[in-house]
């Protein structure tokens, strides 16, 4: 049997493994990359344990993204960017296996995700919006050009 908290719920309940139930497990593995939660955690209220469990209320309305965001990140993230890994997790890890993405449109999703330029300044960066680290933005080097010249690795 595969990990608690990685395990799809259909596999839990066939023991058949489906390409399916491996998307559901690397959409277990991005949430944990956005909110910097773990899978399983024990030290949390019974409640909030299962990242999934946890999550799934809050993917019904895009307001409670920022709440789901990992809070080393300190509100320095493009919102855009946010929302669009979380609409690909959210996919990942449907209950329904039918209702998850084949592996080709996670990819596609992630490539265009990858691909797309954020501008600190924007009126949709967190950053702006919250007012942080504004002091700092002119001693932080500009890595933009060196992520166009390393092109769109993962």
């Amino acid at each position: 049997m595969g990990t608690y908290g990685y395990c799809a719920p259909d596999y839990a309940m066939t023991g058949q493994l489906t390409f399916k139930s491996d998307i559901y497990s690397f959409g277990v593995v991005l949430l944990e990359l956005i909110t910097g939660r773990k899978a399983i955690d024990t030290t949390r209220p019974r409640k909030d344990q299962n990242l999934v469990g946890w999550a799934r209320p809050l993917f019904k309305d895009r307001r409670n993204f920022p709440k789901m965001v990992d809070p080393l990140l300190q509100g320095q993230y493009p919102v855009r960017g946010l929302y669009q890994a979380l609409a690909i997790a959210a996919m990942c890890v449907q209950e329904q296996p039918s209702m998850r993405p084949v592996v080709s449109d996670v990819v596609s999703a992630l490539n265009f995700l990858a691909s797309s330029k954020y501008d600190p300044t924007s009126p949709s960066s967190s950053r702006r919006r919250r007012n942080t680290c504004r002091d700092d933005e002119e001693k932080r080097p500009d890595l933009s050009k060196e992520t166009e010249s390393e092109g769109n690795q993962i």
